[in-house]
């Protein structure tokens, strides 16, 4: 049987009105790489679109005991890129991470991965860090906007390269930190791939391989590793 990735929507605010939608790159990766898409909402009442995540604050134990049973349906994990997190994708990752399930964090997620050690109880705390390099790296619409060298790690078994071009559009970063991987450095230096040590599969990426894969098909291989990881 294939195996259910959920996938992270996010939270918009267009023309007065608030949307939960999903970039359909992701879904397209995940069916490609032989998986089935579970979209992942919210479970609240809360009306995304018009809050910060310190406004949200945390889901209810009913909430949040709704939101388990979605995540207990899937096999593995895609945390989308976005602006900003809540209390769902931290819920989320500490779920991935406690019961060894496969996780992929691209741009936004994989920020919020690499902010596990951030987690409050009391509220969403965002420690990611403004860029301030020579290096644009907010630039949508360019195919290839800089190179990264990958250093030994899942990643690299994954790509079977030193060095891969990427595209690029995000305006913040994570620092280096010694509970986790860095499996890749950008030209400019900044953290472009983490991974979790003695999980099964919990690698994030700051670009986005998923938008890469009709004019870069190399990148579809980071989405078979996840489904593979989770047919395991």
């Amino acid at each position: 049987m294939k195996p259910i990735i959920g996938i992270v929507a996010r939270s918009s605010r267009e023309n007065e009105k608030s949307i939960i939608e999903l970039n359909e790159d992701y879904r397209l990766a995940i069916v490609k790489a032989g998986g089935i898409p579970l979209v992942i909402t919210p479970t609240d009442e809360l009306d995304y679109g018009k809050v910060m995540p310190r406004q949200a604050g945390r889901l209810s134990s009913d909430a949040k005991n709704d939101f388990l049973r979605i995540l207990s349906l899937c096999d593995g994990f895609v945390m989308t890129g976005g602006n900003r997190w809540y209390d769902c994708d931290e819920i989320l990752c500490q779920y991935a991470y406690d019961h060894d399930l496969p996780l992929l964090g691209i741009c936004l997620g994989m920020q919020i991965l690499a902010n596990m050690d951030n987690f409050s109880s009391t509220h969403v705390e965002d420690k990611t860090v403004l860029n301030d390099t020579y290096l644009e790296h907010q630039q949508p619409d360019v195919k290839y906007v800089h190179e990264n060298t990958l250093f030994p790690s899942q990643l690299r078994d994954i790509l079977k390269k030193d060095k891969i071009r990427v595209n690029s559009r995000h305006r913040y970063h994570v620092k280096a930190k010694d509970w986790f991987t860095v499996s890749c450095l950008s030209e400019d230096n900044l953290v472009e791939g983490i991974e979790i040590p003695e999980k099964k599969f919990m690698l994030g990426v700051q670009w986005h391989p998923e938008s890469m894969i009709s004019y870069d098909p190399e990148m579809l291989a980071i989405f078979e590793a996840l489904v593979q990881a989770c047919e395991k």
